[in-house]
């Protein structure tokens, strides 16, 4: 960079893969590994001895029980309301819950079953810190420490992991960065909703969506965003299941579509970039009424565990003001999805499958400035520095 900013194509980070802490069998295509689980443990335990000590010091002082599976039983169990699950990450066998609807990266899963590691509080410090900071089995210093954003207009970078041992890892702006501008990276560039469905360089593990990316990170993402719904369309009974997944991509609208949207200032695009046929992707009744059932019961909520001053007392505020956010982030995507279905209104101008006319409070434009705003907070707060 220079004093006039970094230009497009620069390279903004070269980092030695000495520098990066790794599994001794590295594969560029290789993207979970009980090897690296271990080897970031075996980092923490050398702690000031390690040839990466001033990184893991580092990520050793990082603050715990942002993660949600770190959260106090209190927070766990306000979110498990809010999802409408028996816990918050239980597989949802009944189709009724919202997503996140199956824990992703567990600790007691995947480290204690799964790699057969130590159980204590030190290698619960290491499971976090890389499955919340990993590019795939890398820990990369630097690279770490950045925001996410898939905004277009913000993101500026594309990394490159190394193709084999040995080789660095790169960074390279992909637009001419002002000084002075945030270096933005994608926790999730190759999701299923990218909007450059052309994309071809994946090598990476990042397809999450938006309620993933909570689950794993613990911030609701700006947007876009990238919605599935995973529910049983059948009677209701276990002996007619009948799995449906509603995906969608939920994006600010440009000042062009607001009258296609009816005003609304969101984008809603119904399936994702593998869909054979976007138009088989549309919302049919039952999608629609199971997302309208769960706005009024989220909502009900809203106007209860909400307001209720006792209950907020016995549950941390970060715990508190995240699980909300994400509600609220709920609210806003069922809202925009069901109004943007054939289904909005039936013939009393209801919102089908609620007990009232489903409309745009809350979906206000100015709550995407928010949302940016708050993630960079959340995660300043979590694993990432703001640079």
């Amino acid at each position: 960079g220079t004093g006039e900013g970094i230009e497009e194509g620069s390279v903004i980070a070269d980092i030695p893969w000495d520098l990066i802490v790794k599994p001794k069998n590295y594969s560029d295509d290789r993207f979970f590994s009980c090897e690296a689980h271990f080897e970031m443990y075996r980092q923490f335990l050398l702690g000031d001895e390690s040839p990466h000590a001033p990184y893991i010091n580092y990520l050793k002082n990082q603050p715990r029980g942002r993660l949600i599976n770190e959260w106090t039983t209190a927070g766990k169990r306000l979110l498990a309301d809010i999802l409408n699950h028996a816990h918050p990450f239980d597989e949802d066998e009944d189709g009724n819950g919202l997503p996140p609807q199956a824990f992703l990266k567990d600790y007691e899963e995947i480290w204690v079953k799964q790699c057969r590691g130590e159980d204590n509080e030190l290698a619960r410090a290491a499971f976090y810190q890389l499955t919340s900071r990993d590019e795939d089995t890398l820990m990369v210093p630097f690279y770490d420490m950045h925001n996410h954003s898939n905004d277009l207009k913000k993101l500026n970078t594309i990394t490159s992991k190394p193709a084999s041992k040995g080789k660095p890892f790169l960074m390279h702006s992909i637009k001419d960065i002002a000084p002075g501008e945030q270096i933005l990276i994608s926790y999730n560039r190759c999701h299923s909703g990218w909007a450059d469905a052309t994309y071809e360089d994946c090598a990476s593990y990042s397809y999450y969506g938006t309620s993933q990316l909570f689950d794993i990170f613990g911030f609701v993402e700006d947007l876009p965003q990238l919605w599935s719904f995973r529910m049983d369309v059948g009677d209701g009974t276990r002996d007619d299941r009948m799995w449906d997944t509603l995906t969608f991509t939920l994006d600010a609208s440009d000042d062009d579509d607001d009258e296609d949207n009816d005003g609304i200032p969101f984008k809603v695009t119904f399936g994702d970039n593998y869909s054979e046929n976007r138009n088989d992707e549309y919302p049919v009744e039952e999608n629609i009424k199971y997302l309208g059932d769960h706005l009024v019961r989220l909502r009900m909520l809203e106007t209860t565990m909400k307001e209720d001053d006792e209950l907020m007392q016995t549950i941390p505020r970060y715990e508190w003001d995240m699980a909300w956010r994400y509600h609220e982030a709920l609210v806003t995507a069922m809202s925009a999805a069901i109004l943007a279905s054939d289904f909005a209104e039936d013939g009393d101008g209801d919102a089908f499958g609620s007990e009232g006319k489903v409309d745009s409070r809350g979906l206000d434009s100015d709550d995407d400035d928010d949302d940016d705003d708050s993630e960079d907070d959340s995660e300043d707060e979590d694993s990432r520095d703001e640079l």
